[in-house]
């Protein structure tokens, strides 16, 4: 089934399985999006994660974590992710126990959903076409996880094969943990661009695996080329093992 295919059908199975829930949780959480101002920084994450649940859950998708002992427990970390599917974020977000923004392409922070989630999440846009806006976007995710928020990253920027295989890495993904001197999460995540391939059954649970983080002081003294290659052998070499 291609992959636009298996989205939509995803989409329908939430819309007409829970269509009166939606039209009640859905504008409440919009409108918290665009009225920041009254809620607090606990409530927005709470709602969100709460609708990332409903989401999940009811379109009758599988998310099952692993190496969850791997999660550093001093915040200010940045988790970096292969990319499969779109739900990518969402599996992370279920799974995570902690509070961690995005870091997004722009396009993606237009879609109705994911949109308000940008707003209620502490997230970070990049707009790939302006190389100003890009420096002065990693400038702020340095200086967060200075002051202890967790960001994470899908370093691919994108999730064309349906092989599931590794592209290649964007180097500048690295730019800002290199300057904030943190510690960095590398996590695979495990065939979710299967998880609807016969249709609207869920044939396959999305694995998401939380690996050994990479303190600091393994990557001090290396460019961002080099810190990229070593957060992808390191998922490359997780996947290799699930994916022979």
């Amino acid at each position: 089934m291609k992959k636009k295919d298996r989205s939509a059908s995803i989409l329908f199975k939430v819309l007409t399985r829970n269509f009166f829930r939606i039209m009640v949780y859905y504008p409440k959480m919009i409108y918290m999006a665009y009225h920041q101002n009254k809620y607090t920084a606990d409530q927005m994450y709470s709602y969100c994660l709460k609708m990332i649940t409903f989401a999940i859950e009811t379109s009758g998708l599988k998310v099952q974590a692993f190496g969850l002992e791997n999660i550093p427990q001093k915040d200010g970390f940045y988790i970096c992710s292969n990319h499969q599917e779109k739900f990518d974020p969402l599996a992370i977000w279920y799974t995570f126990p902690r509070k961690i923004g995005v870091i997004l392409d722009d396009v993606a922070t237009h879609r109705p959903f994911i949109r308000e989630v940008c707003r209620l999440i502490k997230s970070q846009k990049l707009i790939k076409r302006n190389p100003h806006a890009i420096v002065k976007a990693y400038s702020k995710i340095t200086a967060e996880l200075k002051n202890g928020n967790n960001f994470m990253v899908f370093p691919e920027g994108g999730y064309e094969k349906e092989s599931g295989k590794l592209s290649e890495f964007h180097a500048g993904s690295f730019k800002s943990p290199q300057r904030a001197h943190c510690t960095i999460l590398p996590v695979a995540i495990i065939d979710s661009y299967k998880i609807f391939d016969r249709g609207f059954k869920t044939t396959l649970p999305i694995q998401v695996h939380y690996l050994k983080p990479i303190a600091p002081e393994e990557y001090a003294g290396m460019n961002t080329a080099e810190i990229s290659a070593l957060v992808k052998s390191r998922i490359q070499a997780h996947l290799n093992i699930y994916q022979k």
